[in-house]
């Protein structure tokens, strides 16, 4: 308190003051947030249990793929994709970003125009679960195993690559626009989308 007094009049902050400041702030907007992502899950009338759920799932990609909350259910790449979690039980992920929530995501892989530029992968099988979707270059971790799916629908000639846990070359997708309807994660560790 006497930090944050001395602060607003101008006196020179200790270190460590200046350092619970930041801390302080930080926390207040996780907190205003976490109000948003709460009332975005309410508009979107899920239950307290589907909203604990949904928040668990994202926390654990936050952790893995070191990305940022940015909705309710989306995580947001470093700017260079997002990740759109699906609500538990649902097969797509729903828009809580804009509107009232009950609407499925607009997908770019599969909506629009041949050879959008975006690479988009899928936790389940027939493009179904939780959807990785990149555009900007560059290589990535692949947060989840078992069956999936991709579709490659970057500019032509473009293909992407996978890496197994060692690094090597795992596979290399078709040029776009190419897919897979059924695809086996497991050994995929990191995907070189361009």
């Amino acid at each position: 308190m006497a930090a944050t007094a001395a602060a607003l009049l101008g006196a020179v902050v200790p270190a460590a003051a200046s350092a619970d400041l930041n801390s302080d702030s930080k926390s207040s907007q996780a907190q205003a947030a976490g109000l948003a992502f709460a009332e975005q899950a309410k508009a979107a009338h899920l239950t307290k249990t589907q909203t604990t759920a949904l928040q668990a799932k994202v926390d654990r990609y936050v952790n893995k793929t070191g990305g940022k909350q940015v909705a309710a259910n989306k995580i947001d790449l470093n700017g260079k994709g997002e990740l759109l979690v699906t609500v538990p039980g649902e097969k797509h992920p729903r828009d809580f970003a804009a509107g009232d929530g009950t609407r499925i995501a607009a997908d770019p892989c599969l909506e629009g125009s041949v050879y959008s530029g975006w690479f988009c992968a899928y936790s389940g099988e027939v493009y179904q679960g939780d959807a990785l979707r990149w555009y900007a270059c560059g290589k990535r971790s692949m947060p989840w195993g078992g069956y999936g799916s991709w579709i490659n629908d970057q500019t032509p000639g473009t293909r992407a690559t996978f890496y197994n846990s060692s690094g090597g070359v795992y596979y290399v997708t078709a040029a776009p626009y190419s897919y897979s309807q059924s695809y086996y994660w497991t050994p995929v560790w990191h995907i070189r989308n361009c």
